[in-house]
Parts: structure tokens; C-alpha cells; sequence
């Protein structure tokens, strides 16, 4: 009887050993996605907030105000980059950079433009690029 006993003591503690790592693997895995969510376009997030500090680049803001909380939220942002071919280049090195997270990629090359027009989409977050080559301008639409 102690033998049954004990037998049935280690059992149920072996349960609930693997009951908690089951839970602790679930926990790593929902922390693990959010991460990724907000990690997903690090790079280009970090060129739209240094657009916002040049000058020289023009920036548009469709801004809503969210019924739940009453605040202003930006929806979408333009931003113009004219004759800044390093903010441009800069811009495709991160695109290239965030290019493994992507969930949807789309893109079209006009020869008769001689441009590029390029859609990422994140989780959250989607951006649209359009380039000319030898004009020297760019243009990329964020929505969230």
C-alpha cells in the first residue's frame, strides 16, 4: 500500500512539473510574438522618427481621434524626400534590413518611369514605397 501510495505521489508531482513547463513554454511563445509585432520594423520606424527632425523632407499626417480613448491617433503618414539621395538610400537599407519579418511583399518595376513601387506589409504597420532613379526623389506612405 505505501508503494501504490508513493507511486502515485511521483506520478502526480511529474504532472505537475510538466503542467508548469507546458505553461511556462506558452508564456515564452506569447512574449516571444508580441516581440516580434513591435520588433518587426525597428529599422524603418527609426527613419520615419528621423524624417520627422529634417527639414528638408515634407511630412503628412492623417491624424483620427480614436473613439475609445478620445485621443488623436496618426493613421497614415507621407513622407517627401526630395534630393536626399542618402535619406533615400537609407530607406532601402532598411527595407532590406526589416525584409525577413515581412508578412506580404509586393512589388512592381516600371521601366518607362524608371522607378520602383514597393508595398510591406508588417503585422501593424504597412509601408509603401515609390522611388525614381534619376530623379532623386522618393516617396513612402505609412499606415497604421
Amino acid at each position: 500500500m505505501l508503494k501504490t501510495i508513493n507511486f502515485k505521489y511521483k506520478l502526480i508531482k511529474k504532472q505537475t512539473v510538466m503542467k508548469r513547463n507546458v505553461l511556462i513554454m506558452t508564456l515564452l511563445l506569447i512574449v516571444s510574438c508580441f516581440t516580434m509585432r513591435v520588433v518587426a520594423q525597428e529599422n524603418l520606424n527609426a527613419l520615419v522618427k528621423k524624417c520627422e527632425t529634417i527639414p528638408s523632407v515634407d511630412m503628412d499626417f492623417v491624424r483620427k481621434i480614436n473613439p475609445k480613448t478620445k485621443k488623436l491617433e496618426t493613421k497614415i503618414i507621407r513622407i517627401s524626400i526630395n534630393d536626399n539621395q542618402s535619406l533615400i538610400d537609407e530607406f532601402l537599407a532598411a527595407r532590406k534590413k526589416d525584409k525577413e519579418k515581412v508578412l506580404q511583399v509586393i512589388t512592381k518595376d516600371d521601366p518607362t518611369a524608371k522607378g520602383t513601387w514597393i508595398f510591406y506589409k508588417f503585422n501593424n504597420i504597412s509601408y509603401t514605397f515609390s522611388y525614381g532613379e534619376e530623379e532623386g526623389k522618393a516617396s513612402i506612405i505609412v499606415k497604421y
